[in-house]
């Protein structure tokens, strides 16, 4: 079984159908079981998640949905509370350098947050590529919510992927998303020191190629569990799945 627990869909103003296509056919193209999406190009946040919903209700069982929230709107626990009320919607995704804030001053996360909590939900957060997105901007959110599964998106990527590593060694809610990853030593570091369990596939499709992001793993020579868990079982478990 292969969860692809990160990937978005482009916004089609011409012909939106074309995109959905597109993206369950690289699922049939890569034997990709369940595919978790969120919308974020060219959509606000209410926009994007009733589109989300739809779509991924349209594929029970194949289809995931994760919502975009901008903490930096007054309303944003609003919002949040909202789009989770949606059918197909499963968690929360953060983008601070697509919207613009410091995770560790935007005081908007903590009330977002607060919801993911009372509804259970895991929480996206990307990490990687500039000011606005180190893993250690996340660690007071994370010590204060110690229920609520932070995923840390493409593992830091070239920036902060060394130090990303040492994070979720250290705490038990953080888990690694593996797209957009692709220096061998950070990867290597990843697998060689911390369990299967701390990790979790994703494509970042349609930004990167499926096939690149699962075939990056073959280097490592992973044993059969270790690569059932990081290719599946540990996002179906987040999502409910096993």
């Amino acid at each position: 079984m292969i969860v692809d627990i990160h990937s978005h869909i482009k916004r089609n103003l011409s012909c939106q159908e074309e995109e959905e296509k597109k993206l369950l056919l690289d699922m049939e193209k890569n034997k990709v079981d369940v595919r978790v999406v969120s919308a974020m190009d060219g959509w606000t946040v209410e926009e994007g998640s009733r589109y989300i919903s739809g779509f991924v209700s349209a594929h029970p069982g194949r289809l995931v949905g994760c919502a975009v929230i901008n903490p930096k709107e007054e309303d944003c626990n609003k919002k949040a509370a909202e789009v989770l009320t949606l059918p197909g919607m499963a968690m929360l995704e953060f983008q601070s350098v697509e919207h613009g804030y410091y995770p560790d001053t935007c005081d908007g996360i903590e009330r977002v947050l607060q919801v993911a909590e009372k509804k259970g939900v895991p929480v996206k957060v990307f990490t990687g590529i500039g000011a606005r997105s180190m893993p250690q901007q996340w660690l007071g959110h994370v010590k204060r919510h110690p229920d609520i599964t932070f995923i840390f998106l493409h593992m830091g990527c070239f920036d902060y992927g060394y130090g990303c590593v040492d994070l979720a060694a250290h705490y038990s809610n953080i888990l690694l998303e593996t797209s957009n990853q692709y220096e061998v030593q950070i990867l290597k570091k990843a697998v060689g020191s911390l369990p299967a369990k701390k990790l979790v596939f994703g494509s970042s499709y349609p930004e990167r190629l499926t096939r690149c992001s699962l075939d990056v793993f073959d280097m490592f020579h992973l044993d059969d569990e270790y690569r059932r868990l990081l290719f599946g079982r540990n996002a179906a478990g987040l999502l409910g799945y096993v």
